[in-house]
């Protein structure tokens, strides 16, 4: 079991005798890795003059959601986990595309241009948490990474093509802020694509 898995088990073992004591997870490919930090800079830097168009995400937070989980508890999250044990599947070289929105939802993104590796790691993913969390196993799978939440609709599309290359997928927490103002995403676990 690896180190972050433990951490988890032995926060989420405290509270055993609460059985509603759960934690919002999604799986997710994460920007932070040094291989990518030209091109997250790139990213940084469009999100930034986009910022008059809605809130936009912190820095630390961008990413792309593979799988959305909602509240998860800890048996489920370990069952989780052994699911992602399974996913063996090579490394994922992609390019950023253009803007988009989901106008519902207020959500400003940047698109993620598909491959069959990627998208073979989203569906491997939400098929085991269907199959987990006991929900309906349809997925749409858009591949994007949010820059702004409750955003303004907007016709201007901006176009951004850098490269992505993903050596990891990690399962993620979302937690409040220290200061109370929103949230972060917290790793707790992570799993190699292979190289």
């Amino acid at each position: 079991m690896s180190e972050l898995r433990e951490q988890y088990t032995q926060i989420t073992q405290g509270c055993r005798t609460l059985s509603k004591e759960t934690r919002r997870l999604f799986f997710a490919l994460d920007l932070s890795d040094t291989h990518n930090a030209k091109s997250r800079s790139a990213i940084v830097a469009l999100k930034q003059t986009l910022a008059e168009h809605g809130r936009p995400v912190p820095d630390d937070n961008l990413h792309i959601t593979l799988a959305f989980l909602g509240e998860v508890d800890s048996p489920a999250y370990r069952s989780l986990c052994e699911a992602a044990d399974k996913v063996s599947l090579p490394a994922i070289s992609t390019q950023t595309t253009e803007t988009g929105e989901f106008p519902k939802q207020g959500i400003l993104w940047l698109g993620i241009e598909e491959n069959a590796t990627l998208r073979a790691l989203a569906c491997q993913l939400h098929e085991a948490a269907a199959k987990i969390l006991d929900r309906s196993a349809e997925h749409n799978f858009v591949p994007h990474i949010t820059l702004a939440r409750r955003a303004r609709p907007t016709e201007n599309r901006r176009s951004l093509r850098i490269p992505l290359t993903f050596y990891h997928f990690g399962i993620y927490a979302s937690v409040p802020a220290e200061n109370g103002h929103g949230i972060h995403y917290q790793c707790l676990n992570r799993w190699t694509l292979t190289r």
